[in-house]
């Protein structure tokens, strides 16, 4: 996924990424329980995506409340060049 933000800085696509964080393999886990099997080996440690569109030259948010979201969105959609909205989720509520 990473490789991709720096593709669309290097040419100035005029993309917004839209990206669910929950810090896990959550449709992974979901097939697990679903199978009512433990959940292994599911959980990641992600970096900040939206720092890391930032250090690229792009613009970057992270959303950690449900009352930034409208607003992020809004700013990542008038930015002229890639943005990412970075929105810190829950793996139980997908």
């Amino acid at each position: 996924y990473m490789a991709e933000f720096t593709t669309a800085v290097k040419y100035g696509m005029n993309i917004t990424h839209i990206l669910l964080n929950n810090s896990e393999l959550g449709k992974i886990s979901k097939e697990q329980k679903a199978g009512e099997w433990p959940v292994w080996q599911t959980t990641l440690h992600n970096p900040s995506f939206a720092a890391y569109a930032r250090l690229c030259g792009g613009h970057g948010v992270k959303v950690t409340d449900k009352a930034e979201l409208a607003q992020a969105i809004q700013e990542a959609l008038a930015y002229d060049g890639p943005a990412l909205v970075e929105i810190i989720s829950d793996s139980d509520l997908l």
